[in-house]
């Protein structure tokens, strides 16, 4: 048998003559009290013990700590349904077996930390790439720096307020990279409320700002040179390697993880409209979707040969590789910040530049979403000064008209006045009188 009750221990008051909230659980002949972190003023005018919830109060912040009180409530009535009717009801139920799940689960209802830990681990069993839990790890370590416990109920819009001033003035944080910051705080609060643990939204009404970054690309000349850099063979072994992978991936628009799990199996050598070629058919690690991209001439070339499940490429880790990519683009003379991802943007802009449509480079990338792809569409420096040239032609055509007219014109009154002068001559030997 099984049972709970949430209760005021009145004999362990708080300085401040609080009284502490607690749950006590029973499973069989045994039982185990929890602290739920909260505590009431003047109980015996404030406490509603039917309910188990705090009367309207102006002393204390009656709306988080009902929140907190409701939580362990739902949580410990869950438990014990689960073994006793639901879905455990025949595997034996001891109060340690209430003991870990309540105290793990309690803990993420209440700490947002604990809260946010646990949606990385259940990233995790996702199959989440490395740069996301590693991204979702770093902001909750952050938050951490500003303070280091956080409870649901205290985080306010004030705090965020305050949050967002820290990571400018004392982080000196650029805007976009308060704005990730801010975004992981808002989805797990919206992910908490998902869940019933939060109620109301400090983000509602707080604009969070993003500044369009710079999407670095190379253009077509400079992957000419980084091409011919490479055919040179004058590079490192593990120089080489990288070069390889990241023109590839220029070609192809795949992003890293993709190109280093790359394998011979993944390229399938098919017939389209009577034109034989290769094509990789593949399975992409960060969204779970199937892509299917034809391989041009130049990224054919850099195949090689293999067998199978063997990987088309030696790509070491990212953070490596754009080491790698920082001395490679020094001695090929590119003044540009190179990492892996800059193939993938280098991949959709000259794709938008060579004239293919907007949606096919979509289905390219594996975007679901056009609008993912329309942050490429823009135009290159050199179509803008292709296409601005024209007002010079324009100009030259309109002073070749001008120059045509004014001719016309000189041709039109030369005329008209030679017509007069005959007719005045003629008027004139006609009335010889008026001389």
């Amino acid at each position: 048998m099984a049972s709970y009750k949430i209760f005021l221990r009145t004999e362990s008051p708080r300085k401040n003559k609080s009284i502490p909230v607690y749950l006590r659980a029973r499973v069989e002949n045994k039982k185990k009290d929890y602290s739920l972190g909260v505590s009431i003023l003047e109980p015996e005018k404030y406490w509603d013990p039917e309910a188990n919830q705090m009367k309207k109060c102006d002393k204390q912040k009656v709306k988080e700590i009902n929140q907190v009180v409701s939580a362990a409530d739902k949580l410990a009535r869950d438990i014990i349904y689960k073994h006793t009717w639901g879905a455990k009801m025949d595997e034996p139920f001891s109060i340690d077996d209430f003991d870990l799940e309540f105290t793990n689960k309690l803990a993420t209802s209440t700490s947002f930390y604990a809260f946010a830990t646990n949606e990385v681990e259940i990233l995790k069993k996702k199959n989440a790439s490395r740069e996301t839990i590693r991204g979702y790890n770093s902001y909750i370590s952050k938050l951490k720096t500003f303070t280091p416990t956080l409870s649901f109920h205290e985080i306010t819009r004030d705090f965020v307020t305050r949050y967002h001033t820290y990571m400018v003035s004392k982080l000196k944080n650029q805007v976009n990279t308060v704005h990730k910051s801010l975004s992981f705080m808002r989805t797990m609060i919206k992910r908490a409320q998902r869940d019933g643990l939060m109620e109301g939204n400090p983000f509602e009404y707080y604009p969070l700002q993003k500044k369009a970054g710079v999407r670095e690309f190379l253009t077509i000349h400079e992957l000419e040179v980084l091409e011919k850099k490479y055919a040179e063979g004058t590079m490192k072994g593990y120089q080489a390697n990288t070069c390889k992978s990241f023109l590839f991936s220029c070609y192809t628009g795949l992003r890293f993880q993709d190109t280093k799990n790359l394998r011979f199996d993944d390229i399938k050598e098919e017939v389209h409209n009577g034109k034989k070629g290769f094509i990789i058919r593949i399975t992409m690690h960060k969204t779970k979707d199937p892509v299917s991209i034809p391989l041009i001439d130049k990224a054919v070339n850099l195949i090689g040969q293999g067998y199978g499940a063997q990987k088309v490429f030696r790509v070491p880790s990212n953070q490596v590789a754009n080491r790698f990519l920082k001395e490679i683009a020094t001695a090929a003379e590119i003044h540009k910040t190179i990492t892996f991802h800059v193939s993938r943007h280098t991949f959709a802009t000259n794709s938008i530049t060579l004239g293919i449509p907007i949606e096919v480079i979509s289905k390219l990338l594996g975007h679901t979403n056009l609008k993912n792809t329309m942050i490429y569409a823009k135009v290159v420096d050199s179509a803008k000064i292709a296409y601005m040239d024209r007002w010079n032609k324009s100009d030259v055509e309109m002073q070749k008209v001008k120059a045509k007219q004014v001719r016309k014109d000189l041709k039109d009154t030369s005329a008209k006045v030679g017509a007069e002068t005959k007719s005045t001559a003629k008027v004139r030997k006609v009335n010889p009188a008026k001389k």
